[in-house]
């Protein structure tokens, strides 16, 4: 699918990639939140890739920030940005010389993220959320890593990000079905079930696929 899904906000430069700032995970999205919590900074997406988390020496990493309510248009955002992320790398490890099974799960997951990405725009459309032209920055370095790879390379890493990915995933929409707001509450309600038996399924390649 040609549209796919981004923040408009975007990173100053290239340089201010291993900021803990920024709608980054899930807990991030909650309104007034400008923080990753430290706790999920030693887990993003990207650690296998690009360890953007990893602080310098002597830098503090950023104190944990008490909840705050789920903010609807960062959720939004973070959302789409999430399921357009995991449809192209879906759509590359369907498309390259990897394991079988990995190449249809992959098939399947492209599938299943196409109307997932329909319903989160009309509803981002309907709320007056903007979203942009690509992924959030971060997955969009992502799949630039992922790229590259073929066959064995590409299956082993194409099933830990998706691992990553769904888990992060799973977090937010469990949040949102907490929350009140009674559209993102119903929208969870529908997600929910569809992502972990896709988590257990990631599981079960990766193992299969392990050195």
């Amino acid at each position: 699918m040609s549209a796919s899904c981004s923040a408009a906000r975007r990173p100053a430069s290239i340089a201010t990639r291993a900021s803990p700032t920024g709608c980054r995970t899930w807990p991030a999205c909650r309104a007034g939140s400008s923080a990753m919590p430290a706790s999920l900074q030693r887990r993003p997406l990207l650690a296998a890739a690009l360890a953007l988390s990893a602080a310098a020496p002597g830098i503090a990493m950023p104190a944990e920030v008490p909840p705050r309510p789920l903010d609807p248009g960062r959720f939004l955002v973070f959302a789409c940005s999430s399921a357009h992320f995991q449809q192209r790398a879906a759509t590359l490890a369907a498309t390259r010389d990897v394991r079988p099974e990995v190449k249809q799960f992959a098939q399947g997951m492209a599938d299943f993220r196409r109307p997932q990405l329909e319903q989160l725009r009309a509803l981002a459309q309907q709320r007056g959320v903007r979203i942009g032209s690509e992924e959030e920055f971060e997955h969009k370095v992502v799949l630039e890593n992922l790229e590259p790879l073929d066959y064995l390379a590409l299956t082993r890493r194409y099933t830990e990000v998706q691992i990553q990915a769904l888990e992060q995933e799973i977090r937010g929409y469990e949040e949102a079905a907490k929350g009140p707001d009674e559209g993102l509450k119903t929208l969870a309600a529908g997600t929910l079930p569809q992502l972990h038996p896709r988590l257990d399924a990631a599981r079960r390649l990766q193992e299969a696929v392990k050195p």
